[in-house]
């Protein structure tokens, strides 16, 4: 266990507290039953980017106009072909519900209504739709943002 603790304290560069160790560590345990996905191995790589990632502020720019949004606490940013915003997140069911109904709403951002995964929200004169899925575990969420008129 105290290795456990020390490889993923090196990994983000920092001291984890109980509370950070036990989840990110029982995470990457149960990803571990998806080896399709990449498995623990892949969730310990996003754990590396979530904790060493600078920005916890989003943007998309649309017609000359760069539009900003926060980014849930343990985000991480992926490249991905196409249009919007992709991320990845260590996030618990509680953790979603706050970044929809409170963090988003506190930038400007209203939340309109939610389809299936699909979010919908309206602020600064444009249109967001954020699509959010389960990925390796429930405690992991990949994100979708869009902003159009």
């Amino acid at each position: 266990m105290l290795s456990t603790y020390a490889c993923l304290s090196v990994s983000a560069s920092r001291y984890l507290s109980a509370a950070q160790f036990a989840r990110f560590s029982a995470t990457i345990a149960k990803s571990a039953t998806h080896p399709k996905e990449g498995g623990a191995s892949r969730a310990f790589s996003l754990y590396k980017q979530a904790m060493t990632s600078p920005s916890l502020i989003g943007s998309i720019e649309l017609d000359g106009h760069k539009y900003v949004f926060p980014l849930p606490k343990y985000a991480a940013p992926q490249e991905r072909a196409g249009d919007g915003l992709y991320f990845l997140a260590f996030v618990s069911s509680d953790e979603i519900n706050n970044y929809f109904y409170h963090d988003l709403p506190q930038a400007g951002w209203t939340h309109d209504q939610q389809l299936g995964a699909g979010h919908f929200l309206t602020g600064h004169g444009v249109h967001m739709t954020i699509v959010q899925h389960f990925y390796l575990t429930s405690d992991i969420s990949e994100f979708h943002v869009l902003i159009d008129r």
